[in-house]
């Protein structure tokens, strides 16, 4: 038992020695593949940014600034202009084609959601503004998806269709 012990810590000193080396070894090939141009595939991340490392990054939603609505379920919007800002309290106002509105958003790393029904000032649509803003409210009262990407932000809605905004000035 007494000769046992030596030579057990033995054998553990030396695994311990070794195995950083043998670690070495395995990272070096992959390190040569890069070196020589080689490209290691990338995890894909989940909604929002990724850094190098393939781990999706917090994109903060962009408050305080005015977008203007440039793409409705892949459609043109028409030619008046609806445009929404959300505060960072999620307070938001808009324009949705022919009514103003305000509201308040909860607003979550991916999603929006609407704390309760928007206050609009009621005004008569004709008929090709009211199809819009049906289209538009779907998506903003959905609970949708946000997404930016430089200056234009994405709403996907929960039950389908997209909004492409562009900030701004």
């Amino acid at each position: 038992m007494k000769k046992l012990f030596p030579i057990l810590a033995a054998v553990l000193s030396v695994a311990m020695i070794a195995a950083p080396a043998q670690a070495k070894k395995k990272a070096k090939p992959a390190e040569e593949g890069q070196a020589q141009g080689q490209e290691q595939p990338q995890q894909e991340g989940g909604g929002g940014s990724t850094d190098t490392a393939g781990i999706p990054r917090y994109v903060p939603f962009p408050h305080y600034r005015n977008f203007v609505l440039k793409e409705i379920n892949g459609k043109a919007p028409p030619p008046v202009e609806i445009w929404i800002n959300i505060d960072a309290t999620g307070r938001a106002n808009g324009f949705s084609g022919c009514k103003n509105w305000s509201g308040v958003f909860v607003i979550g790393p991916d999603r929006l959601g609407p704390k309760a029904m928007p206050a609009v000032h009621e005004r008569q649509c004709d008929g090709s503004l009211a199809g819009v803003e049906r289209e538009l409210w779907g998506v903003l009262l959905s609970g949708p998806y946000w997404d930016v990407k430089g200056d234009e932000l994405t709403l996907k809605g929960a039950k389908g269709g997209v909004l492409k905004w562009q900030r701004s000035l």
